[in-house]
């Protein structure tokens, strides 16, 4: 995770959190999560949830994220967790962008 716990540096909302997780992926990696049906998923929520509460101080002084994901949940009538719906929104702009390779 690039600048972890570094407030001035942390994702501010849950597109920021998402896209950040997105740059530290390897192509693989993303083409991977961008299949993922729903039990793959909840496998891989429950692994890696601890580690986005903890790199993106979700719960520990990082407000505006929270208050982000809070605002996206209210939105979906859902009831997930913080760290679920950074990963949600993940796998939403993988699905998006799968197979499609910029060469820069």
């Amino acid at each position: 995770m690039h600048n972890q716990h570094n407030p001035s540096q942390m994702p501010k909302t849950v597109d920021e959190a998402a896209d950040r997780l997105i740059a530290d992926l390897s192509i693989m990696d993303q083409e991977i999560l961008s299949k993922m049906d729903d039990d793959e998923f909840d496998r891989f929520y429950e692994v890696v949830a601890p580690c986005i509460l903890d790199d993106f101080n979700l719960w520990t002084g990082n407000d505006r994220l929270l208050v982000s994901c809070f605002a996206v949940e209210e939105r979906n009538n859902g009831d997930d967790e913080p760290a679920r719906i950074i990963l949600k929104k993940l796998k939403q702009k993988l699905q998006h962008t799968a197979g499609i390779v910029i060469i820069t």
